[in-house]
């Protein structure tokens, strides 16, 4: 997809979250479920009569002003190009919250109709009215803009607690050829598990409060026609330049969710932290408590089908460097991946594993590439279960009932989900009360509960 260079990069959001760490403030979720008052702001849908989108392409839209709610978005989109002229529904904000940072709100929206900017890829922007710079005096100097995106690049927050209930960060990182929404994303459905049930069945016990923010992580990943040499090294640093957003006074312990080539990036980057001198490198470090892993191939992959998709592509060398024949890499990985997590008790790691073939890459008689080969496991279990001696039991490997991309899509009152849930619910309980290492934060907490569907709850962790 094509890249621009603006002030909305995720480079630039990286630098500028530093400087305004210390403003976060309550964040919104529009949940396509009606909750009871679980963020400061009401969910777009709940007790209102507008008509919903249809399942479409999800956008980001980021730039969004601190004070506005997703009703003021998605009635500010509806009047302007986004309105179709048949007078259907216009745009639906599913979600808005802070980004990292705080200097601004992100969300997530749909189109019943693709707007005709958007087409051609890339992003495109919306000029704000000028009243809207009064709430962000930091930048009041420059011609406020919302700006839209389908590639969802850098770190996406979906959803965070108001700050005094806040207790917990997941980070979710998609694989190969994958999106850092779409590949979440309940396949033909609207549904997306880290958006919109997750951050609902992590709870205290006692309340019905979200305590974790939940965001995705995003890489140019296509395999093909793909002009990107970059290497696992590379992916993994530019993962690490995001990463340290999360870095600072207010850190909190860090569950990372990483599916297919997301755990080999995830691997790398803590291995580089673990080599690193710099206090935040140190503090990140000791801040990830717990690592799930969903189809990653930790012992390589069978890469026969995909060789002839990239041919001489600049990114043959990332897809050979996965291979399950004598990867150099993932050797190395494999070595000093444990080490760098430290001992019993310093943290976790969680390995799901698929139980269903894939089709494999084949290409048609019009020279496109479609997964419509031969059908076979893409990762192995063997390859996909490298938890270390004392995690070697049921509860911290678990097979998924889906095939290699379907693993991490998941609907609502999805069976497959709940074994998940069930296993990160009280993951996050046990990082909560161990909290961050070489840190003073205080974050110790009663019992952690998910939410039942009947608005109940059981007790996990204490």
């Amino acid at each position: 997809m094509t890249k621009f260079a603006s002030t909305d990069d995720p480079g630039f959001v990286a630098i500028c979250g530093e400087l305004r760490r210390w403003t976060k403030a309550a964040v919104v979720v529009t949940p396509p479920h009606a909750l009871p008052d679980r963020s400061r702001r009401e969910p777009q849908g709940a007790g209102e009569q507008e008509p919903q989108a249809k399942a479409g392409k999800a956008f980001r839209i980021r730039g969004v002003p601190r004070d506005w709610d997703a009703e003021k978005l998605q009635s500010f989109l509806r009047k302007e190009e986004f309105r179709p002229q048949d007078g259907s529904a216009g745009p639906t904000v599913w979600s808005l919250a802070d980004e990292v940072g705080g200097r601004s709100g992100v969300g997530t929206v749909t189109f019943q109709r693709v707007p005709p900017a958007s087409q051609t890829g890339g992003k495109w922007t919306i000029p704000l009215p000028p009243s809207s710079a009064a709430t962000q005096p930091s930048r009041s100097s420059r011609q406020l803009r919302l700006t839209l995106d389908d590639d969802f690049h850098g770190i996406t927050t979906l959803y965070s607690p108001p700050s005094e209930d806040h207790k917990l960060d997941i980070l979710a990182i998609s694989g190969l050829g994958g999106h850092a929404f779409g590949s979440f994303k309940q396949r033909g459905g609207e549904h997306m598990w880290l958006r919109d049930a997750l951050p609902y069945d992590l709870t205290l016990e006692g309340n019905d409060r979200p305590i974790a923010r939940v965001m995705t992580y995003g890489y140019n990943s296509s395999i093909p026609q793909s002009n990107s040499m970059q290497n696992l090294e590379d992916l993994a640093a530019s993962f690490h330049s995001s990463l340290l957003a999360l870095a600072g006074t207010y850190i909190k312990p860090i569950l990372v969710i990483a599916h297919s080539l997301g755990g080999l990036i995830i691997k790398q980057a803590l291995i580089s932290l673990s080599r690193s001198e710099s206090r935040d490198d140190q503090l990140l470090l000791g801040a990830v408590y717990g690592v799930v892993f969903f189809g990653v191939p930790h012992d390589g992959v069978d890469i026969s089908s995909l060789i002839p998709m990239v041919g001489d592509q600049p990114n043959r060398f990332l897809v050979e460097s996965i291979g399950h024949i004598n990867s150099q890499i993932l050797s190395t990985q494999r070595r000093e991946f444990h080490a760098a997590l430290g001992g019993k008790g310093d943290s976790e790691v969680f390995c799901f594993y698929e139980t269903l073939q894939s089709l494999t890459a084949q290409q048609d008689e019009h020279g496109h590439w479609a997964m419509s080969g031969p059908p076979a496991f893409l990762v192995t279990k063997t390859s996909a279960t490298h938890c270390r001696p004392w995690e070697d039991g049921t509860e911290h490997m678990c097979p998924i009932s889906r095939s290699h991309s379907e693993m991490v899509k998941f609907g609502e009152h999805d069976a497959e989900y709940d074994k998940v849930v069930q296993r990160l619910a009280r993951l996050a309980g046990r990082a909560i009360k161990r909290g961050v290492r070489g840190s003073n934060t205080d974050l110790s907490v009663g019992s952690m509960a998910t939410q039942d569907r009947n608005g109940g709850s059981s007790t996990l962790c204490k």
